[in-house]
């Protein structure tokens, strides 16, 4: 007999949740993990930094939405099912826009300014990209975050086990 998981009501306040480091010198927030969502999705603030911002990539088994908080946010979003970015086009996003990118297509985005940007992201499923962000930009035992070429390099270990292929820099 399967055992059904139990979901209850949660509250995380601001300033609240272990930040993980991402690639570009962003930070990721988990606030609610999938495991907590009844397995159905998990949410994350985003704090992209100026500058930063991932590599042009494609997940294969996840869904991302993007919610813009605070700043303004340069995204690259390519045709539905272009796993290349060759269809990619420049949008730019400000504060209460919204971004979709759904699994197998190519996108990015980037902060070109100079303060700092939030997101709300939430994903779908989540557990995948929880564990694939757990191994590359979680803190350590001690409590310290990886450098930022750390996360590099455990991106391009560990991306293709967890259905994300690096297409390339980011073009933003």
């Amino acid at each position: 007999m399967k055992s059904e998981q139990v979901v209850v009501p949660r509250v995380v306040d601001a300033g609240k949740g272990v930040r993980h480091l991402s690639p570009g010198g962003d930070v990721t927030v988990p606030k609610l993990n999938s495991g907590e969502s009844g397995g159905t999705f998990q949410a994350v603030e985003l704090e992209v930094v100026p500058g930063g911002g991932p590599p042009l990539h494609v997940h294969d088994r996840e869904d991302e939405a993007f919610y813009v908080v605070d700043g303004e946010v340069h995204f690259w979003l390519c045709e539905s099912g272009d796993r290349t970015g060759k269809t990619g086009r420049p949008v730019v996003l400000s504060k209460g826009a919204f971004a979709f990118g759904p699994r197998g297509t190519a996108h990015t985005f980037r902060n070109r300014g100079s303060t700092l940007a939030r997101m709300f992201l939430i994903v779908n499923p989540g557990a995948n990209f929880e564990a694939f962000f757990d191994k590359i930009g979680a803190p350590g035992p001690d409590g310290a975050m990886p450098s930022p070429a750390e996360v590099i390099a455990r991106t391009g270990k560990f991306a293709p086990e967890h259905g994300i292929t690096i297409l390339g820099p980011n073009p933003l």
